[in-house]
């Protein structure tokens, strides 16, 4: 499970931009996560609850996360299909030369915080 270590990441940098817009309270916490990263929601929510706790003005915070679907573009035909799998090849040409152009972003959107 990665997500733990993740969700401890993603901590660290929510307390640099707390510390650097001088909020006291963090009241939400907007995330993007795209598919590709294969973050179980429930397991993310449960680390995201109980480390939480150990960061001061976080206690109450609210985690949103918003999930980004894998989109993918052939290099050969300029095909972009979406994926469910982690199978990349082109629908229309069968190639493998493909690149990931949506799905793989993993940062914090915004956060709703008291000064």
């Amino acid at each position: 499970m990665h997500e733990g270590s993740i969700v401890k990441s993603l901590f660290d940098i929510a307390g640099k931009i707390k510390e650097d817009e001088k909020l006291i309270e963090i009241q939400k916490v907007k995330v993007v996560i795209g598919k590709f990263h294969m973050i179980v929601d429930d397991v993310f929510l449960m680390y995201f609850d109980l480390m939480k706790k150990e960061y001061k003005g976080f206690e109450n915070a609210e985690l949103i996360m918003e999930e980004k679907d894998v989109k993918v573009k052939c290099k050969k035909c300029n095909e972009i299909f979406m994926i469910e799998d982690p199978i990349f090849i082109c629908p229309k040409c069968e190639s493998f030369d493909t690149e990931i152009i949506q799905g793989n972003e993993l940062h914090i959107k915004t956060m709703e915080g008291m000064k």
